[in-house]
């Protein structure tokens, strides 16, 4: 029995067929993988010697023990267990500046549509 010579076209589309089936196995695999993911992707992004670009932008910042020294009256804000809310609280802006504000203020800065004078409020004072 003689087999007849494949012809280039053949060749190619067989080849082509292998891959196609190798690729859909592996993203069969992959795809599903990466969306149940408990965890993202652990992203390297930091610079040699400096922390990661990636864990500062998750940081925020949290209360410490030495701003009660700084805002006497003030304790966490995570601690703060009265029914009503405070009347003042400690607050930091964007660029890293500590203020006492009335909380009526802090909560408009912080859930204004405006990104620029966002506030995170880190204390709660009597």
């Amino acid at each position: 029995m003689r087999h007849r010579q494949r012809t280039l076209g053949e060749h190619v589309s067989r080849s082509l067929a292998a891959a196609g089936l190798l690729y859909a196995a592996a993203l069969a695999y992959v795809v599903p993988q990466a969306l149940t993911a408990d965890q993202p992707a652990d992203l390297d992004l930091s610079v040699p010697g400096g922390p990661s670009s990636y864990s500062r932008v998750l940081e925020h910042p949290a209360w410490r023990p030495a701003l009660a020294d700084r805002f006497p009256g003030c304790r966490d804000m995570a601690s703060w267990t009265r029914a009503q809310v405070p009347r003042t609280v400690v607050a930091m802006d964007r660029a890293g500046h500590l203020a006492r504000l009335p909380f009526d203020e802090a909560y408009a800065k912080a859930t204004s549509p405006s990104e620029a004078d966002d506030v995170w409020i880190l204390g709660a004072c009597r």
